[in-house]
């Protein structure tokens, strides 16, 4: 392999990772507000994978206003009701996680902007999940779906106060 040929690979390869969208586990937080803030959202993905629940619930604030979101796939759509609480939305991933054999939440596309004690965060979100399913049913989907999180600092850190699906 020439010189030139390494050189030309090695700068595709700088321009392709560059260009890679802003995951939640690769943001790069411009202060201690916005790594605390990922580190609080973080625990959503996370408990996903470990399929608790008890770690899913933990960023949000006992009065979250959660809008947009169906009870029966965890994303917004027609079906979806105007708002739920937070006991709802513990009982859909409850169900959820009952129902799939392997389930992951991917969020990407990361926009975090803080503002004093309040903060918006906009993400899309790539929910995987493997059902248990029939011969003739599709066994695994993937789910995409726009969220916007509004948080505020408190005593207990940084909180979602609104999650809005899109």
């Amino acid at each position: 392999m020439t010189f030139r040929a390494i050189v030309l690979s090695v700068g595709l390869l700088l321009t392709a990772s560059g260009c890679a969208p802003v995951t939640l586990e690769t943001y790069k937080p411009k202060d201690q507000d916005e790594a605390f803030i990922v580190s609080s959202l973080v625990r959503i993905p996370n408990g996903m994978k470990a399929r608790s629940v008890e770690i899913m619930m933990q960023p949000y604030a006992d009065d979250v206003y959660i809008g947009n979101f169906s009870k029966y796939i965890g994303i917004a759509g027609p079906s979806a009701p105007l708002s739920i609480s937070k006991r709802e939305l513990r009982a859909a991933y409850t169900d959820l996680f009952k129902a799939s054999k392997d389930i992951t939440l991917t969020v990407k596309d990361l926009r975090l902007k803080v503002s004093g004690n309040t903060a918006t965060v906009e993400a899309a979100t790539d929910l995987e999940m493997q059902l248990e399913a029939t011969k003739y049913e599709e066994r695994k989907q993937t789910v995409r779906n726009e969220v916007v999180w509004r948080m505020r600092r408190t005593a207990g850190g940084w909180k979602i106060v609104e999650e809005i699906w899109q």
